[in-house]
């Protein structure tokens, strides 16, 4: 019997295209605190953004950290120092996360939220940051700040520079495969 599938893939294009969307998403979500903007946002949009921005995050997690695992993307350690902030509650100290923990976070976050200043307040330089927050082993709360235009920026130069690296490696990833059990 011949195997179809060897092992999960997402290949880096998958993964830029998602960047792509977070980024996109990001933006939009954004302005609409701008005085530019004359659109109130209903409850129903809010709460279709919510699911559109809550899955595209989710699935950006999910295929960065099937590279990761599959050693894909040896970056897991690296603190994303312009994207994502990780503060436990008890600390209160906010330091860089790193891109697996980001992953791991979106993963496990019990919720997730992002505000709109008010028109008045709006700075067009701010960048306003998604929050996520959960608790490890049920005891330890965290939040994780990110910056979701940023974090998709970061991901996609990440991915560049796997490239520049390892000419082994292609859009597609590595070309190893699962031997059967």
């Amino acid at each position: 019997m011949e195997e179809i599938f060897g092992r999960h893939r997402q290949d880096f294009d998958e993964i830029r295209k998602i960047c792509l969307i977070c980024h996109g998403l990001d933006l939009s979500t954004s302005s609409f605190s701008l005085d530019s903007s004359s659109w109130e946002i209903s409850e129903q949009t809010s709460r279709i953004l919510q699911n559109v921005v809550s899955s595209s995050i989710l699935q950006l997690a999910v295929a960065l950290r099937t590279n990761l695992y599959q050693k894909n993307i040896p970056h897991a350690e690296k603190p994303l120092t312009d994207s994502a902030w990780l503060y436990y509650d008890k600390e209160l100290i906010e330091r860089p996360a790193t891109l697996k923990q980001v992953c791991d976070k979106i993963i496990h976050a019990d919720t997730f939220s992002k505000s709109a200043y008010p028109k008045s307040m709006s700075d067009h330089t701010d960048k306003i940051c998604t929050q996520l927050r959960g608790t490890e082993f049920k005891i330890k709360g965290w939040t994780l700040n990110i910056v979701l235009d940023l974090l998709a920026e970061d991901i996609l130069q990440i991915l560049d520079e796997i490239e520049a690296e390892m000419p082994n490696k292609s859009s597609q990833g590595t070309q190893k495969s699962c031997a059967p059990a």
